[in-house]
């Protein structure tokens, strides 16, 4: 035997011990993730006691495959908190080629984006972020032929991860995009709950999967579940950690078309805050509760104005189940199982369990016409189904959209919201989720605009400001924060959740 193959066999069970310390080192959420809550499990920009910043894209670009999927680009924005500049490195992972290497020079209290279709073009791409400072964020705009949506990339890997609404109609295209930015492979179990079934449903081929080390896959949900409006998934790693994301879309065959890329959620809570939700003509609201845990959960959905708390409804959601709660104007009031009526347009909703179970809650926001299959609209609201890469086409003076989002589980007095190039204002919210009163500042990057806004309990207060640029919110006491933006005359409704900044709770 050659002293090289000697050398060799001797370094293995170092590197791979290396490999597992790395993972421990790196991973933040305990081994039973339906316990794991607090701020180690959300995304937060590092402080000062934090030398660097990474972060983790999952979606950063996507081809259509004749195996499924869709098309979407990725305008990766890296937002620099701290006074002095810095150069970041970004890194472009493809399960189809070698790791591609890009640098960003970012100036301080600033946002810079890069396209990331002028440096690939792979089937799927994922993007590792690094900066040699703390105060940095990543997030993206991405657009499909259905739409765009806003993402924040993540700051943690994590076991455990939770999607709390996707829908596998005809009509509909739901996928998860696993990242595993680890030296080592994960090994995950998929599950799955649903609005008509009882309890949860784990396919045999998505229990053991393998995500390759520093590496992505794609998995089409709807290949593997039942034709359903309502889906929830958990995905736990029995080895490694990953990063998640949710990506759904509708075609318009039904009338509805929408787009929606977000980071599914490695947190569970009792209370959940959803700052911003619009209701009126062509505008929907549901509320998602997914319950991981065995217990059954009592719950109660509670609307919020400027004034504090209003209506609200109490549901159950059982072990491993999930349900959906209605949110629907006041003049259709009726008596109804989980519908939340309010004459309210513009409001946010909390969500928490009186029992102490922990829950995950998102909130589902529609525009535009809202036929499924088999509840079709109008045949004039009907699209053609759009073939590769053509542009979707939407009749005159027609707004369509979907935007699926988890709330916040807690809150913090520090919040970067990053707030892209779009047309027209984007409507910022901020939600007081203590029952003292709050005095916030709204602060602009880049420019000497400074807003006060004074928060009754547990109210929540909407402002508009333009895009294309980066605001800080800076409260007293804490506060959840985040934006939500329609595109004018086109296929596109936005939600932009808020980063919070370590050690700002």
């Amino acid at each position: 035997m050659s002293f090289l193959k000697v050398l060799v066999r001797l370094a293995l069970p170092g590197l791979i011990a290396f490999g597992f310390l790395i993972d421990d080192r790196i991973q933040v959420v305990s081994n039973n993730g339906d316990e794991a809550t607090g701020l180690e499990t959300e995304n937060a920009v590092p402080g000062s006691d934090s030398l660097t910043s990474t972060w983790y894209c999952p979606t950063a670009h996507s081809r259509e495959l004749d195996t499924g999927g869709v098309d979407v680009r990725t305008e990766l924005i890296v937002s620099n908190t701290a006074a002095e500049p810095t150069r970041v490195t970004i890194y472009l992972v493809s399960p189809t080629s070698a790791r591609r290497l890009v640098h960003l020079q970012v100036p301080g209290l600033s946002s810079r984006s890069l396209e990331i279709s002028d440096h690939t073009s792979d089937e799927l791409v994922s993007a590792l972020v690094e900066a040699p400072i703390s105060g940095v964020a990543a997030s993206r705009r991405i657009h499909s032929v259905f739409g765009s949506d806003v993402a924040s990339c993540s700051s943690v890997v994590a076991k455990s991860w939770y999607v709390t609404s996707g829908d596998t109609q005809a009509d509909a295209m739901s996928q998860l995009v696993v990242y595993n930015p680890l030296p080592i492979d994960a090994v995950i179990d998929l599950s799955f709950a649903s609005e008509a079934e009882v309890g949860s449903y784990a396919p045999s081929e998505l229990v053991g999967l393998v995500v390759p080390a520093a590496n992505t896959i794609l998995v089409d949900i709807g290949a593997h579940v039942r034709r359903r409006d309502v889906v929830s998934t958990a995905v736990k790693a029995r080895l490694g950690s990953v990063v998640v994301d949710h990506i759904q879309t509708f075609n318009g065959s039904s009338g509805r078309v929408g787009f929606s890329t977000k980071l599914a959620t490695a947190s569970t809570s009792e209370s959940w805050y959803h700052p911003v939700a619009l209701l009126g003509e062509n505008k929907r609201v549901s509320i998602m509760i997914f319950n991981p845990t065995d217990l059954v959960a009592d719950v109660e959905v509670i609307v919020v104005s400027d004034e504090g708390k209003g209506e609200s409804v109490v549901t159950s959601v059982g072990s491993y189940d999930v349900t959906e709660v209605q949110v629907l104007p006041k003049e259709e009031e009726k008596l109804v199982a989980n519908r939340l009526f309010t004459s309210l347009e513009s409001f946010g909703i909390i969500v928490e369990t009186s029992d102490g179970v922990p829950i995950v809650s998102g909130i589902e926001l529609t525009s535009g016409p809202k036929g499924s299959p088999g509840k079709e609209s109008p045949e004039q609201e009907l699209l053609p189904i759009s073939e590769g890469e053509e542009e979707l086409r939407l009749p005159v003076g027609r707004n369509s959209g979907l935007s699926l989002t988890t709330g916040a589980p807690s809150g913090s007095r520090d919040w970067l919201l990053v707030l892209p190039d779009v047309p027209g204002e984007v409507l910022v919210a901020i939600e007081n989720i203590g029952s003292s009163k709050v005095s916030a500042s709204v602060i602009r990057y880049g420019k000497r605009q400074r807003y006060e806004v004074k928060l009754a309990s547990f109210a929540t207060e909407h402002l508009r400001i333009a895009g294309g640029t980066t605001i800080e919110v800076n409260s007293d006491s804490e506060v959840v924060v985040s934006a939500i933006h329609q595109e004018p005359k086109g296929a596109g409704l936005s939600s932009i959740s808020g980063i919070k900044f370590a050690g700002g709770s």
